[in-house]
């Protein structure tokens, strides 16, 4: 009874207090919002109460579904993170939804789905939100499973955080990616790391491959990581790996003299003008998992940080990407070419996007659906989160980003 009334007690503070974003103060807001919402109205008392049950006795929160979606949208009641503030003056995005836009027809080739309206597509699959920017303006925006103002876990998009911070100091001669990382880290010569450059680590072809058990439990991460052996030289095959977003992550920090929340803090969630505060997951030994969870954000948010990427987001005297590391990007290792299983295509890995097109467009997807899109030639970005169904099947919105960008509709004259 002791236990059952404790868990009850747990459970009605959760119900009290508010998400995290809403507690923000000075936050700009939009008079008429022309997003679509498709009248969600959130978890229940019930839901809530079976899952915080669940977890309580032990169970896993990785049971897809709305079970898993409750985790991505409430990752601050779960699990130990930091605070990455939002900046002070917050970039107004414009809104003029286009109907063209909305009513696209997505391909018939989906494995569900398929030919329907983007607008009955988000409403019918596992789409939590979906934001489209062209030019700078949103032309669509809906909401058919989150709140706008959620927070909502971005996992492996974090990595692109990680490879635009190693960019930042690139820019500015303190880091070199022709070096290798144990010029930078000496604990690491004689380990499977010694002679592997940091390009090669950036495009995921490091050689290493090692789970990151013993890693998350060492508060000596470098002399963990140390102690791995290579697999196969690097820069010869893509190997996706998230210890080489880990690594980098190491290697911003030692630069910097920075926590990593607290240089993307500094250097890009402020510059990005975001609008609400993210959050970023904490390993058991202090340190930041940029490289499994990751970074909580809103939706409009992450479309924010891509639009730095792209002609409109750039248009300034200082922009945070600059045209080397544009360039960077899109000079691939030609070694690394592979076909994407989804659409086909001929893709790279670099600087830890997933897939470099040879169009110059490049994209970073993450467990359960979620995704960022960019087409700089476009000036298009398109940034979306989902929750993968009990059967386990997401959405396929990185195919359809992609029909999207070669759909002619974002041409620009």
């Amino acid at each position: 009874m002791k236990i059952k009334t404790g868990l009850l007690l747990l459970v009605v503070l959760f119900l009290a207090c508010k998400n995290e974003p809403h507690n923000e103060s000075s936050i700009i807001s939009t008079a008429s919002p022309k997003y679509e919402t498709y009248n969600y109205s959130g978890f229940t008392k019930e839901e809530v109460y079976g899952f915080h049950q669940r977890i309580y006795e032990g169970g896993n929160w990785t049971e897809y579904g709305d079970l898993e979606r409750y985790f991505y949208l409430n990752f601050s009641q779960i699990q130990k993170h930091s605070r990455i503030l939002r900046s002070n003056s917050p970039r107004v995005l414009e809104e003029t939804p286009r109907d063209d836009v909305k009513n696209f027809i997505t391909t018939t080739e989906l494995k569900k789905g398929g030919g329907l309206s983007l607008n009955d597509y988000v409403q019918q699959v596992e789409v939590n939100g979906l934001i489209i920017i062209h030019k700078g303006k949103i032309v669509f925006e809906g909401y058919p499973r989150m709140f706008p103002t959620d927070l909502h876990i971005t996992m492996l998009i974090t990595q692109v955080f990680v490879s635009t911070s190693i960019a930042i100091l690139e820019d500015r001669g303190l880091i070199d990616t022709d070096k290798s990382i144990d010029h930078y880290f000496d604990a690491l010569k004689g380990s499977g790391w010694e002679g592997v450059p940091l390009k090669d680590i950036l495009s995921m072809s490091s050689g290493i491959d090692r789970p990151l058990a013993t890693y998350l439990e060492s508060f000596d991460p470098i002399k963990d990581l140390a102690t791995v052996k290579s697999v196969s030289p690097s820069g010869t095959k893509y190997q996706f790996s998230n210890v080489d977003a880990a690594i980098l992550t190491l290697l911003v920090e030692k630069i910097s003299g920075l926590t990593f929340s607290k240089f993307v803090e500094q250097e890009i969630w402020s510059r990005i003008g975001a609008e609400y505060s993210a959050l970023l997951g904490i390993n058991t030994n202090g340190t930041t998992l940029s490289y499994l969870d990751g970074m909580s954000t809103t939706l409009r948010d992450l479309a924010r940080f891509g639009l730095a990427y792209t002609p409109s987001g750039r248009n300034n005297d200082h922009p945070i990407i600059s045209d080397a590391h544009l360039a960077n990007i899109r000079n691939v290792n030609q070694n690394l070419k592979k076909v994407s299983r989804h659409t086909q295509e001929t893709i790279y890995s670099s600087y830890l996007w997933g897939a470099v097109y040879e169009d110059g467009d490049f994209y970073k997807g993450a467990h359960g659906g979620q995704g960022l899109y960019i087409s700089p030639s476009k000036d298009l970005v398109i940034a979306y989160f989902g929750t993968a169904n009990t059967d386990r099947e997401s959405n396929q919105l990185n195919v359809i980003a992609r029909q999207l960008s070669k759909s002619g509709l974002f041409d620009l004259e």
